[in-house]
């Protein structure tokens, strides 16, 4: 019987290879355990920041203290990551994502649900940092808050640009209520409507979470 439904995997991936934000810790992994070596299975550790590939950001991440579990990944709610979604196409575009071109891209979309993923490239290379990318700006957040939206994506590392000191876009969306996602893959993913999942994971002590973000489309319905 044929799957009533395809799935697009817009998730990143990740290994040592991944490039990150400058700065910030790379994924590495350690073999604890070989098979090879007369183990009875194979082992692995790993460490890396939870900002590198696909993630969400917690309010910890730029608000309050590290020592309070408050604002934690494990807090987010799941609700804004699963769901209907629309992928607007702004490619190519490696500047601020302004109001004009969310209208523009909107425009073709019979009605706006309220998760909203950019894309903004036609090809990714995740072990390339792009020290210039697309990002959004202050306009699009007041645009986008009142719409319904809740969720917003973009398949660049931050919602901010790379030189920016006060991070305005990251509190204007958590001044407006808005949850995010960074590091996208959405290169064969087309303009449209789609059913995303994308949860962060329950870490109680980390200001992010990495995700494995989906798009289900429905074969039969469109």
């Amino acid at each position: 019987m044929p799957t009533p439904y395809s799935i697009i995997d817009i998730s990143q991936p990740v290994s040592s290879a991944t490039a990150c934000f400058p700065g910030d810790t790379p994924f590495s992994r350690q073999v604890n355990l070989r098979l090879e070596e007369g183990a009875t299975v194979n082992l692995t550790s790993f460490t890396m920041s939870p900002h590198v590939g696909t993630h969400a950001d917690a309010p910890s991440h730029i608000q309050g203290r590290m020592e309070d579990t408050e604002g934690m990944a494990s807090g987010i709610p799941l609700l804004p990551y699963i769901g209907l979604a629309a992928v607007l196409d702004v490619s190519p575009l490696s500047q601020g994502i302004t109001k004009e071109h969310f209208e523009k891209a909107a425009a073709r979309l019979s009605d706006l649900p309220p998760r909203v993923v950019f894309k903004t490239q036609t090809t990714l290379r995740p072990h390339v940092w792009e020290g210039k990318y697309a990002h959004f700006t202050v306009e699009l957040i007041e645009a986008l808050k009142g719409l319904g939206v809740m969720m917003v994506g973009l398949d660049t590392p931050s919602v901010d640009h790379i030189d920016s000191k006060d991070l305005q876009v990251h509190h204007a969306l958590m001044k407006h209520g808005f949850c995010w996602l960074e590091n996208l893959d959405l290169t064969n993913a087309p303009q449209g409507v789609y059913f995303l999942s994308a949860a962060p994971l329950k870490l109680t002590e980390l200001e992010a979470s990495p995700v494995r973000a989906v798009l289900i489309k429905d074969l039969v319905t469109g």
